[in-house]
């Protein structure tokens, strides 16, 4: 600890004095979405989510005080969790599985903090846990075929048999079911033995729930379709199809009532009040929804977790769905209608944010790659399985275009350039429209063009896709013909990543020639690399000269890209810009690939600094990985007792970095590790009751 403390370097200064340019972020708390792993509820009702990662973000563990009306991460000593598994005991004891990392993790105080339990659990992940009536514990990988259990509460672990489980259940008489991958299997002593069912073998058991008399209820399929639900009333001997044949049913649970609901993996939610005579699907928010995770609370709210989809909830049995969480979704792009409500595209469908309330709402569809307004605000949605879809009242209907006739094929892009000329990029044809989608034709960009990225500005039509040559390609007459501006660009598969401005620049990004960005000061016909080795992916620029792009930071120019600055931003590492805009009122906003939706002010001067930018923020350190130093950024909103501190991977304190009274301000300090072995750091900040941590990666 003393070689730390002599070769760690501190600076306490206002940033706006060491850097000309500094970004203030505000979360708008959404779009909704996020891949979910599992979730579980209290006795006093939180609700825990655990995610895990599309790309190595957004993963973690969520919490939930308020019924699902607001989220908040859960922070811990560790990596944030990548969740597979959530097992709430009676005692309201959180036990969470993750995919690597250390596997089980075990909260005692409503998830304060939080203990590693993997002693003797000698697999990679864990998909499902489970308890007897007497205690023993178990634990399983539905990846690598191993089943653990344990004696002392997961003080240590030891081998069980060769399953892949996917959910555990006890019944009354202390039989430990096991849904697996490979069927349904039971255990009459605590797992030293496990018994293979005859019928149910060789199918994915999902779901199983047994009530108070014992009769067992399981749901088949997983990665396939299944065969439905299947009840035995005689442990196991004997079964009885319940309906929803040929589906597979992920999630099971009992309503108060004692009704059963089965969550699908295409067909959303059902009910049976009859014993599987018959079934009512609830769709009403749910359309085309993927029912992971299915439970209830004490009032008979149904919650859902889905793959790609975030969290569900219906407050009266199921009649409608409105989607509540998390506000971590993958955002493809967003839309301003006025001054009071953005529109974004997500793959849990396109998704509305007023300003004046700061409210998402969910408007339908599904997988939706784009989305794009009309001067009349009409709004068109390109979906990869439904098509073109059209709204004329702000999404609250659609209807479906059609490229020739009663076909649907996926579309990747949509630029309404009125209220009747559209394009739309499809595989494998820009298709154009001049009646509103009435007719289509096919543009002459040739067979096997795959399009992504559209941009119009005045009457210049730029388009990128990817075919044998990846050309960027310009049209001047609407569509009509098109030229060859640059070939053997690369084959970036995402929109928003061409811009020009007035004075005939054009800039757009490429992950060919050392990964940067390019720009044209005579409208295409001359290029030239301005950003190099950033790999970037949106761009935005202005008249006056500001170009902005990101990836795991901002680069900023202000000359027209002569020129950069580039600053750290706090979406973490990869979490990268999908779409940068400004709206009416010249405020900027950014989407992002894991994170949803920011408004952000770039502050040039000290000037800038007021109480009404200025808020609590932890800044991810600059640069990361480093070697061995890095500067911490840090904002104030009011003067109070600033503390940092430094953690290894194990929660252990390293070294207190700040411990002093701070004005309202921008601050940073510089970590020095040169001390310290290669390995994931983590650093909190405590003020005024604001907390926050986050990672940082020592690389030697």
């Amino acid at each position: 600890m003393k070689s730390l403390l002599v070769n760690l370097f501190l600076i306490f200064i206002p940033i706006s004095s060491i850097l000309s340019q500094q970004i203030s972020w505000n979360h708008l708390n959404g779009p909704m979405g996020s891949i979910v792993g599992d979730l579980g509820i209290t006795t006093k009702g939180d609700i825990y989510s655990g995610v895990y990662p599309f790309w190595n973000i957004y993963s973690g563990l969520f919490k939930s005080t308020d019924n699902g009306d607001s989220w908040g991460k859960v922070i811990t000593s560790f990596n944030d969790f990548e969740v597979y598994a959530i097992y709430i005991t009676k005692e309201d004891h959180i036990w969470v599985g993750t995919n690597f990392q250390d596997r089980i993790y075990r909260s005692t105080d409503d998830g304060l903090t939080w203990e590693i339990k993997r002693n003797g659990y000698n697999t990679g992940e864990c998909w499902a846990f489970g308890q007897s009536k007497d205690g023993v514990m178990f634990a399983g990988d539905g990846q690598y075929q191993y089943t653990y259990r344990s004696t002392d509460y997961g003080e240590n672990w030891e081998f069980s048999a060769y399953l892949r489980p996917l959910v555990f259940a006890t019944d009354s008489s202390n039989i430990v079911y096991a849904g697996t991958h490979d069927g349904l299997f039971g255990t009459t002593d605590n797992g030293i033995n496990w018994a293979q069912n005859n019928f149910l073998a060789n199918i994915a058991v999902s779901s199983i729930l047994i009530d108070s008399s014992n009769n067992i209820y399981c749901g088949t399929g997983y990665y396939d379709d299944g065969n439905g639900v299947f009840y035995s009333s005689d442990g196991g001997q004997n079964w009885t199809q319940l309906g929803l044949a040929g589906k597979a049913v992920l999630s099971l649970a009992f309503d108060s009532y004692g009704n059963l609901l089965a969550g699908t993996l295409k067909d959303g939610l059902f009910k049976t009040t009859d014993m599987g005579k018959t079934w009512t699907q609830h769709q009403n928010g749910l359309y085309r929804k993927q029912v992971f995770r299915l439970k209830m609370n004490d009032n008979d709210d149904i919650f859902i977790g889905s793959e790609d989809e975030g969290i569900f909830r219906s407050v009266n049995n199921g009649e409608s769905f409105e989607q509540i969480g998390l506000p971590t979704s993958k955002v493809n792009n967003f839309v301003f209608s006025g001054d009071s409500l953005i529109f974004s595209s997500t793959p849990s469908g396109v998704q509305k944010y007023n300003r004046l309330t700061k409210k998402w709402t969910n408007l339908g569809l599904h997988q939706v790659e784009a989305i794009s307004i009309s001067p009349s605000n009409y709004l068109f949605a390109a979906t990869f399985d439904e098509g073109l879809c059209k709204s004329t009242d702000f999404g609250a209907t659609w209807s479906s275009i059609y490229f020739s006739a009663d076909t649907l094929m996926p579309v990747y892009n949509v630029l309404a350039i009125n209220d009747d000329t559209l394009f739309c990029a499809t595989y494998p044809d820009l298709f154009r429209s001049i009646d509103a989608g009435v007719t289509w034709t096919a543009t002459n960009l040739g067979t096997g063009f795959w399009t992504r990225d559209l941009f119009l500005y005045k009457n210049n039509l730029w388009v990128r896709g990817f075919d044998l040559d990846n050309n960027l390609y310009r049209s001047t007459n609407f569509g009509e013909t098109f030229e060859i501006m640059k070939t053997g660009i690369g084959d970036l598969m995402r929109i928003n990543s061409i811009v020009q401005v007035e004075n005939g620049y054009v800039f757009f990004t490429d992950p060919n020639d050392q990964n940067g960005l390019f720009r044209s000061t005579d409208l295409g016909q001359n290029w030239s690399q301005i950003l190099f080795n950033k790999y970037p992916v949106a761009v935005y620029a202005d008249d006056i000269g500001t170009v902005i792009s990101g990836w795991d930071s901002v680069y900023l120019s202000s000359n027209f890209g002569d020129t950069w600055v580039t600053i750290p931003h706090p979406f973490g590492d990869r979490n990268y810009f999908t779409d940068i805009k400004k709206d009416f009122s010249g405020k900027m906003f950014c989407g992002t690939l894991g994170t949803g939706v920011y408004q952000f002010d770039i502050i040039t001067s000290i000037d800038d600094n007021s109480e009404s930018i200025i808020t609590y923020e932890l800044i991810q350190n600059y640069p990361n990985p480093f070697n061995p130093s890095t500067v911490i950024n840090y904002s104030i909103k009011n003067a109070g007792l600033v503390k940092i501190k430094v953690f290894d991977i194990l929660g252990s304190e390293i070294v207190n970095l700040v411990n002093e009274t701070k004005n309202i301000g921008y601050y940073s300090v510089k970590f020095n590790a040169s001390a310290l072995p290669s390995g994931v750091y983590i650093y909190t900040m405590q003020v005024n009751g604001y907390y926050a941590s986050r990672k940082m990666l020592l690389l030697k």
